[in-house]
């Protein structure tokens, strides 16, 4: 590392502070401060509170963060630096979701609200010491820390249809009883924390012209624990007589994980433009993971607080939904890369292989297992291309390599916290094999990049479904036929103040789940074949007294499902304007305007149309220009919406968030440097 203080920052003390307020509870404080030193020592504060890009609707929405950061080179051998980040959040929000779901004999139809409150603590640190002693020698040892606490609760309550619905704004209460599958309360009160140490060294040689070498060594420790009470009301209007249904639960799910790496590399420089490198890794990890059940049903007592845990709550363990796992990998990875470029041509070519053994131990209920693994991974890569004397260059590029399931979704462990959607591990999962296929091509401002990838032993999941309780259960499985393929076209254009950009992108998806009922054995291949297209147009004139900047977008997407053979499709027009200008010597003003019309399968007509518009106007004051009064005024026309569509292997959904319908900010920023 070799950080330069510009001569005339040497000694400098870099101030300013920024306060405003406005309409919709909205604020927005900032204040930093910067010293420099010669050699490039410097030291650097921080701190920020703000709602300003908080925009759902609930007015305790903010976000807090402080930060420290400096750097000393210390007699020109030696050098350090570090940083410290604290971030305290608060983020709520009330969301509603449609959702059809894919299903062999007919399809089911859901509306979802709910409201989430989410309140995060994040300590973020690193330490980092450099030693340099001579000119071929090199020593860095990095340091982090990490301490990440989150508290989330949630409401929601779920209808499901076997009737189709085309509006998310229906009212629940007009719907027929004879179309409803079940309606669901559910509340969760979620509290985890995550902490990480870890300790990195880097060792670098030149041995001699041709040969240089560099050794590594990382330790990393990870530990969480996971708190989740979860209480469930549920009302099923297909049964014989109407039924209800209570769940009361609570889940601890503490974890350690542990994680060295050692690797050595050497580099051999052949010719100039012909190097080969080898390199050996060796990977172990330590994986605990527990998950402890109680069922609280057994208090019986209707005036349950889902907020506060029974101090008996050990009497309801359900030893048989319990589990605990311990797993180690060890890893060796051996690797050989060779490169090669001249003035016309370049080739890369990486091999990789990786023979590993995993021990598994596990116990759930009952039920012991304790067994090793032995697999191994193939990772390869070949890149070939050329270029012409003038602008135009093509590459061909291929990477195959294979990939071993993690842990989390091997423990053959059911996840009852949602009593209608039940989650469970499969301990038999095969590693997959993913491989990529591309083209680069780039002439006179003009480039062209294609990607083919396609999966063997893909996992995905089974889908197990009863139609007359809506309930649903999920099993990870390989499967084969899932690939994809994307293009890209951009071109680029500037002429004096003007300049042009053109990008078009297509994209092809063909996904595949298994989706089955209880009432039957097997299941259906459920197979979604999604087509897009995006294009995107600039066009900027940016004279010297500020821009104007003009964008239209098209975006389509297209997605068809074999189970109904439904076809769900989405149009998206935007057209846009952003300009700023600077007006005489202290005044500022900026705009932004953007009109987005929608249509397709089953949008609302209350989202199918959207008018953005921002205006902001800033004052600077003194001779020094060291002080700004900014006004700023967001969404005018009061017409913000969050919204979103996509498909999935068994499902289509729309997403909304309910949003703050404009506001006005004001705010006061002042700078002030000391000098030597």
């Amino acid at each position: 590392m070799d950080l330069q203080t510009k001569e005339e920052f040497n000694g400098s003390f870099l101030n300013s502070v920024m306060a405003g307020y406005g309409t919709r509870k909205k604020q927005s404080l900032e204040g930093q401060s910067n010293y420099f030193e010669k050699d490039g020592d410097n030291i650097s504060l921080i701190l920020n509170r703000s709602n300003k890009e908080l925009n759902t609707l609930y007015g305790k929405n903010m976000a807090n963060s402080l930060g420290l950061n400096f750097y000393k080179n210390m007699g020109g051998k030696f050098d350090m630096s570090g940083n410290i980040h604290y971030t305290k959040n608060t983020n709520n929000s009330l969301s509603n979701i449609y959702r059809e779901e894919y299903l062999p004999k007919g399809n089911l139809y859901s509306f979802s609200t709910t409201f989430n409150e989410n309140n995060n603590q994040a300590l973020n640190s690193s330490f980092y010491v450099g030693w340099k002693p001579n000119t071929k020698t090199s020593l860095v040892i990095d340091f982090g820390y990490t301490n990440n606490r989150t508290d989330n609760n949630s409401e929601d309550e779920n209808l499901i249809l076997n009737h189709f619905t085309d509006s998310i704004q229906t009212d629940w209460n007009t719907i027929p009883d004879r179309y409803k599958v079940n309606s669901n309360r559910y509340e969760s009160r979620n509290k985890s924390w995550n902490k990480e140490y870890q300790w990195l060294g880097i060792w670098k040689q030149d041995i001699d012209k041709r040969w240089k070498a560099n050794a590594s060594i990382q330790y990393i420790q990870r530990q969480n624990k996971n708190k989740n009470l979860s209480q469930s009301a549920i009302h099923y209007y297909q049964n014989a007589n109407d039924s209800l249904s209570d769940s009361n639960q609570y889940t601890l799910s503490p974890g350690d994980n542990t994680e060295m790496n050692a690797s050595i590399n050497l580099i051999q420089t052949v010719k100039k433009d012909f190097i080969l490198k080898y390199a050996y890794d060796y990977h172990f990890k330590k994986e605990q993971t527990m998950r402890n059940i109680y069922d609280l049903m057994y208090f019986d007592d209707p005036s349950f607080d889902i907020n506060k845990l029974p101090a008996d709550y050990q009497k309801g363990y359900v030893d048989s939904l319990s589990n605990n796992s311990h797993s180690k990998t060890n890893t060796h990875k051996i690797e050989f890369n060779l490169s090669y470029q001249t003035q016309r041509w370049r080739m890369y070519a990486q091999l990789t292989y990786s023979p590993l053994q995993r021990n598994i131990k596990q116990k759930t209920g009952e039920t012991r297992t304790d067994t090793t693994i032995y697999s191994s991974d193939i990772k390869s890569s070949l890149s070939v291309g050329w270029r012409s004397k003038k602008d135009f260059a093509f590459t061909v590029f291929y990477d195959g390599n294979t990939a071993q399931p993690p842990l989390s979704i091997l423990l053959p462990v059911r996840n009852t916290n949602n009593p209608l959607y039940v989650i469970q591990g499969n301990p038999n999962l095969k590693r997959k094999f993913i491989h990529s296929i591309a083209i680069s091509m780039r002439i006179t401002g003009l480039s062209l990049y294609t990607d083919y990838k396609f999966i063997s032993n893909d996992i995905t999941q089974k889908i197990t479904y009863n139609p007359q309780t809506g309930y649903r259960e999920t099993y990870p499985i390989n499967i084969n036929g899932n690939n994809s393929l994307t293009s890209t076209l951009q071109w680029n254009k500037t002429t004096g103040d003007f300049s042009f950009n053109i990008n078009e992108n297509i994209s092809y998806n063909n996904r595949i789940s298994l989706i089955g009922s209880k009432d039957k054995t097997g299941a259906d291949r459920s197979k979604t074949r999604e087509f897009g297209i995006v294009n995107k147009f600039q066009t900027a004139y940016r004279p010297d007294w500020g821009s104007i900047e003009l964008t239209g977008e098209y975006f389509f997407k297209q997605s068809q499902n074999s189970l109904q053979q439904t076809n769900v499709f989405s149009r998206d027009y935007k057209v846009g304007i952003t300009g700023h200008a600077d007006l005489f010597k202290n005044f500022q003003i900026n705009s932004d305007f953007s009109y987005t019309y929608r249509n397709g399968t089953v949008i609302d007509q209350n989202y199918n149309s959207e008018i953005l518009w921002n205006f902001g106007v800033t004052l600077l004051l003194f001779k020094n220009k060291s002080a700004e009064l900014s006004f700023y005024w967001a969404d005018i026309l009061k017409q913000r919406k969050d919204y979103m569509r996509n498909v999935t292997t068994d499902s289509f959904y729309e997403y909304h968030i309910q949003q703050i319908p404009g506001y006005m900010l004001f705010s006061l920023k002042y700078n002030f440097n000391i000098q030597p």
